[in-house]
């Protein structure tokens, strides 16, 4: 996503907007191909990206709905020279509506990982008497069903971002006797050669997984670490072969209709389709998943980030599950289209050139959006500007993009529909 040009603490925290290569033309969107005769829609191939040049959005960071005082404890102690932010400094969405907020900056021996910012807000209650508590509830009873080895994998933990294990502490794990997963991948078999490390974030419905690879796990305490061993919840997963990774290499989504998912990432965001290594089409024995890989226009395109869209119709979850969280957001974007809700505010932030680009796309995919302003001008910092906007059939799905350019739609004040 072209964000290697700069540091991303001076791309997020000090909000510098990056002059990318190429004018912000608007290509013309890809028509969807229609399913030949007996070929269901999720065996049809990925549509075209769009071609031509835009202000590719850059990675920054993400937004976490809170709810409760956990979350910012947990990031402190189990990722390595994390520290805290201000976040009032910073051109955060949903600031002023907040009952409580909290930022922090993920680091590695290598710089600046990712900055996450969590906020704690009224929630939306449904016709059916919902509320983000109770998905958040059921995010953390079936993250306690794989803690107690009742099952391997629940399908909430499909909401989590992807790093090495750089930026994880595990002697803060071991002298706090923290439970978390960890299994070698069996399409190594070996477990001299890579681990894959997931933990809940308290209180929110997101996860953290790390990757350790044969250089990492020689500094790892693997006979600590094997006292949390469990087996490889991807039974059907083949080897995906990429042989490097950036450091924060991927965020993962919990979906309902991958392919649409896709689809609608390639057209919107100019993404390309990345080979993944799940079965596809879907079928109720595997988790399925489609990859996308954002644009980059750097030299080393392993650095680009990758989005993972999966489902998962193998593992159980308690309370709540996927289809019926979707529902929920499905039926408040139905309802509300001049405000957003607190769910919305977990998402993936982007940063940009100029929001003209996304938001004339998002007018010709009739998918709706919301522009405000996040930050005015001052001595130190242009005014900002934020689009936000959910993947139209798998609203679970945010995306901000942020940019101090934006001429296409006039921003609205925030509005947070409770």
């Amino acid at each position: 996503a072209s964000y290697r040009a700069t540091d991303q603490a001076s791309l997020c925290s000090q909000d510098v907007v990056m002059p990318l290569p190429g004018p912000a033309v608007l290509p013309s969107l890809a028509e969807p191909r229609r399913p030949l005769r007996g070929e269901s829609r999720r065996d049809a191939p990925p549509v075209s990206a769009p071609s031509g040049k835009l202000g590719w959005p850059q990675v920054c960071g993400a937004q976490l709905l809170l709810h409760g005082s956990d979350e910012l404890g947990w990031v402190l102690a189990e990722n390595s020279t994390s520290h805290s932010l201000n976040v009032y400094d910073l051109p955060v969405m949903g600031l002023v509506e907040a009952e409580a907020a909290a930022g922090v900056q993920i680091t590695s021996p290598e710089g600046n990982v990712e900055q996450l910012y969590f906020l704690k807000a009224p929630s939306w209650k449904s016709e059916q008497n919902l509320t983000m508590d109770d998905f958040v509830r059921a995010a953390e009873m079936s993250w306690a069903t794989v803690m107690d080895k009742k099952q391997l994998y629940t399908p909430w933990t499909d909401y989590h971002d992807g790093h090495l294990v750089d930026t994880m502490r595990i002697d803060n794990f071991q002298a706090d006797r923290h439970r978390f997963q960890n299994y070698v991948p069996q399409q190594t078999n070996n477990s001299k050669t890579m681990r894959v490390i997931r933990d809940y974030i308290p209180n929110t419905t997101w996860t953290m997984e790390w990757l350790a690879g044969v250089d990492s796990l020689m500094t790892l305490p693997l006979e600590y670490m094997d006292t949390e061993a469990t087996a490889d919840p991807d039974a059907c997963r083949k080897d995906d072969s990429r042989m490097k990774r950036d450091m924060w290499w991927k965020s993962t989504f919990a979906v309902t209709n991958a392919s649409t998912a896709r689809d609608f990432a390639i057209r919107i965001l100019g993404a390309t389709p990345a080979s993944e290594p799940f079965p596809w089409p879907p079928n109720r024995h595997c988790i399925a998943a489609q990859w996308v890989t954002l644009p980059y226009s750097g030299f080393l395109d392993w650095k680009a980030l990758q989005l993972h869209f999966v489902e998962d119709p193998v593992y159980r979850s308690t309370l709540h599950g996927i289809p019926a969280f979707q529902r929920y957001q499905q039926d408040f974007a139905r309802s509300h289209r001049d405000c957003i809700n607190s769910f919305m505010l977990n998402n993936l932030v982007l940063q940009a050139e100029s929001l003209d680009p996304f938001i004339k796309r998002l007018s010709q995919a009739s998918a709706s959006y919301f522009v405000s302003q996040v930050r005015v001008a001052n001595s130190k910092h242009d005014a900002m500007y934020a689009l936000i906007f959910s993947f139209p059939g798998n609203e679970g799905v945010t995306i901000q993009i942020r940019s101090a350019h934006v001429s296409a739609a006039s921003p609205r004040p925030f509005k947070l529909c409770v």
